[in-house]
């Protein structure tokens, strides 16, 4: 859009602010940070926009702070996220200006911050992404109608997947044509880890990702039913999507409102299962991609529409 920005690490800018911009984004804003207060005075002082944005609930009280990816993960006890949310959420109120990743999530932030002008700005594929898996018609990769995926970024999923894991068992052993793909640091019952076919990897570069999703004709997404989990993104969606996958998940807000022609919604054992055996021909593989793929194109014009009238 021709704009001229700068990237700071939040050590960096607020060891030495540069006071020369109009606008100021603060991603995940938190108020133990050293001269956090200094600063944010400051650049209000000089007349300037500034923006509070989050991608995850990271901002409230007890109750949230526990259930969080953070205490999940164990990167935070539960006494260090308790007193991170705080400092978050003492954060939050500085800014009038605020942009969030999901409706839900601005739902929260309107709770906690009800004066606040807020933004929903949801994520989306960059175009340079997207024309390279166009040039590698990765959404078009054969694949096995058998294949399922999950694919975990951290160890907080491990209060995701026991969601899922006794029907993948079923199927995994119902079926021995079925396999399973699991990329991620998650804990995998021994039940299902000891399957034959059952592979797993340990995480990998984002980049690498979908041309291990394109192995894969369904993507899973479960999650646990928690404040934290509510708030997440249609990430997974896009990302399969990009792959050719088509995408079983909980159905988190979100999600919901990608709509049931783009993705199966499973909200119990039933249902996660009857979307997870029924298999499809690898014609109706290909032209599930096509359609998501086009979907994918309609997200990322709409998500960067809603960006430009933002800036």
């Amino acid at each position: 859009m021709g704009r001229t920005v700068a990237i700071y690490s939040a050590a960096r800018f607020y060891d030495a602010p540069c006071l020369d911009y109009d606008v100021y984004i603060f991603h995940r804003p938190n108020v133990a940070r050293k001269r956090f207060s200094q600063t944010v005075g400051k650049l209000k002082f000089l007349g300037k926009i500034l923006v509070a944005d989050y991608d995850d609930l990271i901002f409230g009280g007890e109750e949230l702070a526990l259930v969080s990816s953070a205490v999940k993960n164990g990167t935070l006890s539960e006494s260090a996220a308790i007193t991170a949310f705080g400092s978050n959420l003492e954060a939050l109120g500085f800014f009038d200006l605020v942009t969030t990743s999901t409706k839900a999530l601005a739902e929260k932030v309107l709770e906690f911050n009800p004066s606040a002008r807020v933004n929903v700005l949801h994520n989306f594929i960059p175009p340079s992404v997207l024309e390279v898996h166009d040039n590698l018609d990765t959404s078009l990769t054969p694949r096995s109608e058998f294949r399922l995926g999950y694919f975990s970024g951290t160890k907080s999923h491990n209060s995701d997947f026991p969601i899922v894991s006794d029907v993948l068992h079923k199927i995994l052993s119902e079926n021995r044509k079925s396999s399973l793909l699991v990329v991620g640091p998650v804990d995998l019952p021994p039940g299902i880890s000891s399957l034959p076919n059952v592979t797993t990897s340990s995480a990998v570069g984002y980049w690498r990702l979908p041309s291990l999703m394109k192995q894969c004709s369904i993507v899973i997404a479960p999650l646990e039913e928690t404040s934290f989990n509510r708030c997440k993104s249609r990430v997974k969606y896009l990302e399969s999507a990009l792959a050719g996958c088509r995408l079983v998940a909980s159905p988190i807000p979100d999600m919901s409102e990608i709509g049931s022609n783009f993705i199966d919604l499973a909200s119990s054992k039933n249902e996660w299962y009857n979307f997870l055996s029924t298999r499809s021909s690898k014609e109706e593989i290909v032209a599930s991609a096509g359609v998501n793929r086009l979907n994918l194109e309609k997200l990322t014009a709409s998500a960067k529409k809603d960006l430009e009238a933002f800036l």
